[in-house]
């Protein structure tokens, strides 16, 4: 059986007659059938039957026309995949929830880009993360610690050849509306915060605590809301007295100022830095990335 058999089959199919798809096709229909009627015997099935409206799929016709779409599309996303110039340049990152990443992310493709690229970001759970990294799916991924959990952190990735590179420690923020009834707090802790709702990013069936993007212990909050995306958190913050922990960065563009962050006591603190798998070579667009990543970081630092 071969790839271009299948493109005959739904072709036959996606017309109706065999003449009609041999014209379609730019061949003889005799040699249409003849590949047809090939690769029925090497199947040991029937695939059509003629009626007076032309070609009609038998049974087991339909059922090999699923795997024949199947096998179409994963060659044609493979051709897709690998058309590309090969002077294009590729860097897939995946990250936490941050904000500052997403700016960082878009000034990086304002002012680095070259005429040919193809970039990716993906927001998505710790676990997943350490994932695309370690399966080399993604070149660089990006996460915050809690330095209570460092040294855990750090035996999980060397056992799957993954280096964690920090760059920079920030103490936790609440992050709530700027209406919101704490809003004019110098300082708070656990205690100002329970009688309001706390946001957290759900992280699938890795809940394990070092996994968690957020210092503050979900299981102890009366009022508890999962959420998978940053949307989701934005709307939630703006339009009620729920309020969720992080890093303190936020870019005052992504949200107008309309979110405030404030210093939460908690004893603890986030180590904010990247992956790399151990063993694979660093792309130059990928180093590219790691610098203006480290510059980004310094000049809010610097402000």
């Amino acid at each position: 059986m071969t790839i271009q058999q299948c493109k005959y089959i739904l072709e036959i199919v996606r017309i109706g007659s065999f003449s009609e798809a041999a014209k379609q096709l730019f061949i003889a229909q005799s040699s249409l059938s003849a590949a047809v009627k090939s690769l029925e015997r090497e199947l040991n099935i029937r695939i059509f039957e003629r009626s007076s409206n032309g070609v009609d799929l038998t049974d087991e016709g339909s059922e090999f026309v699923r795997y024949a779409k199947a096998i179409v599309a994963s060659d044609e996303l493979v051709a897709e995949r690998y058309s590309a110039p090969k002077e294009a340049e590729k860097l897939f990152i995946a990250t936490q929830h941050y904000d500052f990443i997403a700016d960082v992310f878009g000034n990086f493709v304002k002012n680095t880009a070259s005429e040919r690229y193809r970039y990716a970001i993906k927001e998505i759970e710790t676990y997943n993360v350490i994932r695309e990294v370690e399966s080399a799916i993604s070149d660089i991924g990006i996460i915050a610690i809690k330095d209570g959990d460092a040294d855990i952190m750090k035996r999980y990735l060397g056992k799957r050849s993954i280096s964690f590179t920090p760059l920079l420690e920030a103490s936790p923020h609440v992050f709530f509306r700027r209406e919101h009834p704490l809003a004019g707090s110098k300082r708070l802790c656990g205690g100002d915060l329970k009688d309001y709702p706390y946001v957290s990013y759900e992280q699938g069936e890795q809940n394990s605590s070092f996994f968690t993007e957020e210092i503050t212990d979900a299981l102890m909050m009366e009022k508890h809301i999962e959420i998978s995306d940053r949307a989701t958190l934005m709307n939630l913050l703006l339009i009620t007295d729920a309020y969720t922990v992080g890093t303190g960065i936020m870019p005052s563009a992504l949200n107008k100022g309309d979110i405030v962050s404030i210093p939460f006591d908690s004893g603890e603190h986030y180590i904010i830095g990247y992956l790399l798998n151990e063993t694979r070579k660093v792309s130059p667009i990928t180093e590219g990335f790691i610098e203006y990543l480290k510059q980004s970081i310094q000049d809010i630092v610097d402000q």
